[in-house]
């Protein structure tokens, strides 16, 4: 039986390779696109958001990532039975996620008033970007029910701050000693009022008397969450909260003499 010449291997060979990635090419996984638009209607009522009231392509727009997660890679086509529970595994996470790209799908002054409603109620860790467009619309349409619902979750999921705002009635005072809420620019009077200064700092003098000191030598302190710190022992870090709290004259004056004349502590 005559050899094969070197030619006709190597032609055989890339032959199969050709055969094998042919029947690569034929497998074929299921559309997460295609089939969300077939099941639009089933998942929109098994999530329970037709009441939102959106189009189609919007409802397609909002959950077009977490369903092609649910479906992932398959080449049999699951049932919407079995995608729904994937979606709804952690129900409260799902709705915040619906409710944030609701936020950023229609302008917030375009939603009625049951969209408004279910961002507000759901909206959680998201609350630090979407807090002053929330809450200046809640305000415009005067539903102060949803303002206290904003305020609860502020309290649990914002950027909660030891200053609370005169204006608005959220703890959301920024060291720029600007209210993350409504905006409002609080006055350095209006903060040593509400730090109670020359309370607090007498209170410092009978139990630190070396900060105490540092403070009325320096002219400043910084107020923290964890209270009164004088420059030494203050260490910024990124993203805390803290303000630069500078005496005036007269409160020097005050504090001055207690520092020097113990009997007044």
């Amino acid at each position: 039986m005559p050899r094969k010449k070197k030619e006709d291997i190597k032609a055989e060979e890339i032959a199969k390779g050709e055969h094998k990635s042919s029947k690569k090419k034929k497998e074929k996984y299921v559309d997460p696109d295609q089939l969300l638009e077939e099941y639009l209607k089933d998942v929109v009522e098994g999530l329970g958001i037709e009441f939102l009231g959106l189009t189609d392509d919007e409802y397609i727009e909002i959950l077009r990532e977490p369903f092609a997660s649910a479906v992932g890679q398959v080449k049999t086509k699951p049932k919407v039975k079995t995608i729904l529970n994937r979606l709804l595994s952690n129900r409260d996470s799902m709705m915040e996620y619906v409710a944030v790209r609701l936020y950023f799908l229609r302008d917030i002054e375009k939603l009625g008033d049951t969209q408004l409603e279910f961002l507000v109620y759901n909206i959680k860790k998201g609350i630090n970007q979407m807090i002053d467009k929330l809450y200046s619309e809640c305000k415009r349409r005067n539903r102060n029910d949803l303002i206290e619902i904003l305020r609860y979750s502020w309290n649990q999921f914002g950027i909660l701050t030891p200053l609370r705002c005169p204006k608005c009635g959220f703890n959301a005072i920024m060291p720029d000693l600007s209210c993350k809420v409504c905006g409002y620019i609080i006055s350095m009077k209006e903060v040593k009022e509400q730090i109670d200064v020359l309370g607090e700092l007498k209170t410092l003098a009978s139990i630190e008397s070396a900060d105490f000191k540092e403070i009325i030598t320096s002219g400043y302190f910084f107020y923290t969450p964890q209270g009164i710190l004088p420059p030494s022992k203050f260490v910024p870090s990124q993203g805390g909260i803290f303000y630069e709290i500078v005496l005036n004259k007269d409160e020097k004056k005050i504090l001055s003499s207690i520092y020097i004349d113990p009997q007044k502590r």
